[in-house]
Order: C-alpha cells, then sequence, then structure tokens
C-alpha cells in the first residue's frame, strides 16, 4: 500500500498587502484590501475568510464593523468597498482577516486613516501603544 500526498491548491497563507501607513481613504469612497497569497510554506485553507475593519491597541482590539464574509482568498488577491462614516478620522484602523470564524490564524494590515467625506483627519488620541511599542492607536466607531 504506498500513499501519494498531493499539496492542495486550495490552501495558502494570507499575507495583506494593503492598506498600509500613511494611506489615507475617505468616507463614502472605496476602500480597496489587497494581500498575497503564498502557497509555499505552512499553510491552511482560506476557503471561508471574514474581513473585519478593527481598531483599539495591539493587544486590546475591537471590531468597527464586518467588511465582507465568506470570501474564497485562495482565488482572489483583493476586494474594494466603500469605506464606512467613522469617528475620529485618524490613523487608528485596520483589517483583519480571519478564517472560518475563528481568530486563531487571523493576520493583520498595518494601520491607516478614512477621513471624513471632506478630507479632514486628526491625529491617533494616543502616539504610543500601551507596552511603550511606538505605534499611534485609538478607539473608533461607526457614525450613526
Amino acid at each position: 500500500l504506498s500513499l501519494i500526498l498531493l499539496p492542495s491548491l486550495a490552501r495558502a497563507t494570507i499575507k495583506p498587502v494593503s492598506p498600509g501607513p500613511g494611506d489615507v481613504f475617505r468616507s463614502g469612497e472605496p476602500c480597496p484590501i489587497s494581500w498575497d497569497t503564498d502557497r509555499s510554506g505552512p499553510t491552511q485553507s482560506w476557503k471561508n475568510a471574514t474581513i473585519y475593519l478593527m481598531t483599539g491597541s495591539n493587544l486590546n482590539m475591537s471590531m468597527v464593523t464586518t467588511v465582507v464574509e465568506h470570501l474564497n482568498e485562495t482565488n482572489m488577491t483583493s476586494y474594494n468597498w466603500i469605506c464606512p462614516d467613522v469617528a475620529p478620522n485618524a490613523a487608528i484602523y485596520f483589517y483583519q482577516f480571519s478564517n472560518n470564524g475563528v481568530p486563531t490564524g487571523s493576520t493583520w494590515t498595518s494601520r491607516f486613516t478614512i477621513a471624513s467625506y471632506s478630507g479632514n483627519t486628526t491625529l491617533p488620541e494616543n502616539s504610543k501603544q500601551p507596552d511603550g511599542t511606538p505605534i499611534p492607536w485609538g478607539i473608533g466607531h461607526l457614525v450613526t
């Protein structure tokens, strides 16, 4: 009895590419998200991925809203949606990519800014993470 193991083409590691530091998107306008699909290392199936808009510190993240659910990210490298109206309009937002509804194996983009409809922005409320790392952050929310 011999066993042949073939790599699955539906398995990959998702590596966020954009948005990144310095990127600014206006509320009500397109917010493109992109990632690389790397099949060279340890992998998992990303056939049921969810992208969340997040805020908060590195160790205490909060979900602002769900961007999209049930993506097969092994066959895609980007997704576009319309930026929501948020407050504050600062570089405190990032995306979390999760698979099958579980946080294990999640990955994140860098922080970026969602500006107001007119393009106005403010500075993040915190210049450093709680552990002293110089990554600005704050707590954002949807404007209702």
